[in-house]
């Protein structure tokens, strides 16, 4: 019995861990999906190949981790659609979308499929990866059934990072933090008016 309440009082005690390694000023942990893992298009079919992330991407990156669930897309959809409005088409920098497939609704990975297909389709240039077994939410330590967005410079050290939906003035100063990270690479960054 005292076994028992002193293993109790330890596991208490100890301290919880963090809810995230990503930090700003540091770097994205590793990170390799080979269960689906990047979408492609091949003859208008979906085709797989793996993904690992870069740590020395060599241009300013956008990484945006979410679950596949219409929740989590809708989260964060008002800075996608700033961030395609405001931002050079031009690849001078890289939009990543994770999507973690683990945490779709029974019965309905094929409509998530269908939809990044159709996205893939609109935006060849993003690049879009299928996380099958949600391995990124685990080894990046992200909420469950949530959205987050990440900024690297083109080092890879994390200038932005937040979890869960970015208010009007976060969309507007992230846009802003990307552009002069941009310009910063020696890309020049035109912003669509």
């Amino acid at each position: 019995m005292r076994l028992r309440v002193l293993l109790f009082s330890l596991t208490i005690l100890m301290p919880l861990p963090a809810l995230a390694e990503i930090a700003t000023g540091g770097r994205i942990p590793d990170l390799s999906i080979n269960d689906k893992g990047q979408l492609g298009l091949s003859d208008d079919k979906v085709v797989y190949s793996s993904w690992s992330y870069d740590q020395k991407p060599g241009k300013v990156q956008v990484v945006q981790y979410m679950a596949a669930t219409r929740s989590a897309s809708a989260m964060n959809k008002p800075f996608r659609e700033k961030m395609r409005a405001s931002l050079p088409l031009d690849g001078s920098f890289e939009s990543i979308s994770i999507v973690n497939l683990d945490e779709a609704m029974f019965g309905t990975s094929g409509m998530v499929i269908s939809e990044l297909k159709s996205s893939k389709t609109e935006f060849p240039y993003a690049v879009m990866v299928v996380d099958e077994n949600g391995l990124g939410l685990a080894t990046w330590e992200l909420e469950k059934k949530s959205s987050a967005v990440i900024v690297t410079n083109e080092d890879g050290e994390v200038l932005y990072f937040k979890q869960g939906a970015l208010s009007d003035d976060e969309i507007d100063s992230t846009i802003k933090l990307i552009s002069d990270a941009i310009g910063k690479s020696g890309a020049e960054p035109k912003t669509a008016s």
